[in-house]
């Protein structure tokens, strides 16, 4: 059994199959790595090293990005996170590559003191996935991590603990269809500066800055924040298929906007909404409420999906899931969670 770091971890076809035995939707060696190089290039952190684990045939079981800095990039964290997990569900591998990856960091000397802490899987950037999901599900669209979950128990036995949970809600409508028009419209005529517009793909491009800077603005306090640039954005922008938003703006500035796109599973249709964010002035005035009721009644009946999925809201965020519970309660509602995980090797 050995550890191999940077670019000899990165054997795409290995990674490949590894992954096609641990994921929902197996991923081909392109598509792994593009994935495993946004993780390092979208990176805020100096150091983003690829480790991989080696059984005793010399075969990837296990693989992740160790992400480390002297400076803290993340709210809420210490120097050291990891991301991009792919690992059969197997504690003692588990257990391994965590373990090996903090004895990786202590031994470059590259931060002031020796870390014994990961969590994880996180990213400094939104465009890389956050966790892993909690439950059983085929469903997998841009961004929501894909394990199946004997990834999580293995994680568990393996000595990882909660960290955090992002909370997604999976919202259908009434058999009757959308109900809200009333608080729409009071809402509205309550915020009657604000000028609503339902941008497609080259709009949001253009506004790229604009929407980083509201991104920025409204989740800077929170924890698991980290900048967001105008590239990341218009990346979203460009490369999220069909890919729209709900922007809230008043003389020109963008106080306030949630992302869509659609999805499609088993299940049905789906839309997605994500990326969002409203400005601290006008936080608790109802805007993050009227741009979920107006996006919801776009996808409902303009967009024609039958189902709407919100994420990502941290479960500590108890006001918004308060409120997003509230105008779902009508419908029919499953909460999926999507956890985060330290780990915390001895370091001698």
């Amino acid at each position: 059994m050995s550890r191999v770091t940077g670019l000899a971890a990165c054997d795409w076809y290995a990674l490949m199959c590894l992954d096609k035995r641990v994921s929902v939707v197996g991923r081909t060696q392109e598509q792994l790595a593009q994935r495993v190089t946004a993780a390092c290039e979208y990176s805020a952190t100096e150091h983003n090293v690829p480790v991989a684990w080696k059984d005793e045939s010399g075969e990837i079981v296990a693989f992740c990005i160790v992400h480390f800095d002297k400076e803290i990039r993340v709210n809420g964290l210490d120097n050291a996170y990891f991301s991009t997990l792919i690992a059969l569900p197997v504690a003692s591998v588990l257990q391994q590559l965590m373990r090996t990856s903090v004895e990786y960091i202590n031994s470059t000397r590259l931060l002031p003191e020796r870390v014994s802490d990961l969590v994880g899987p996180l990213h400094s950037s939104f465009l890389i996935e956050r966790g892993l999901r909690t439950f059983e599900s085929d469903f997998n669209v841009f961004s929501l991590p894909s394990n199946t979950i004997e990834l999580t128990h293995a994680l568990t036995q393996a000595g990882c603990r909660k960290e955090k949970d992002l909370i997604e809600i999976v919202f259908q409508p009434p058999s009757q269809g959308y109900q809200q028009h009333a608080l729409e419209e009071k809402l509205t005529q309550r915020l009657a500066d604000i000028e609503f517009h339902h941008y497609g793909q080259d709009e949001l491009v253009a506004k790229s800055q604009l929407l980083a800077d509201c991104y920025n603005r409204s989740w800077e306090r929170n924890w698991g924040y980290s900048p967001a640039s105008r590239e990341q954005f218009e990346i979203a922008s460009r490369n999220i298929k069909n890919i729209s938003a709900l922007v809230a703006e008043r003389d020109a500035k963008v106080v306030g906007f949630t992302m869509f796109a659609p999805a499609m599973n088993d299940q049905g249709l789906y839309g997605r909404a994500f990326f969002t964010g409203v400005a601290p002035e006008y936080q608790r005035k109802g805007l993050s409420v009227a741009l979920t009721l107006k996006l919801s009644a776009i996808a409902l009946n303009k967009v024609g999906r039958s189902k709407i999925s919100l994420s990502w809201m941290l479960e500590d965020n108890v006001m918004v899931l308060r409120t997003m519970r509230h105008l779902t309660r009508d419908g029919i509602c499953h909460e999926r969670a999507y956890r985060i995980y330290r780990y915390t090797a001895s370091v001698e």
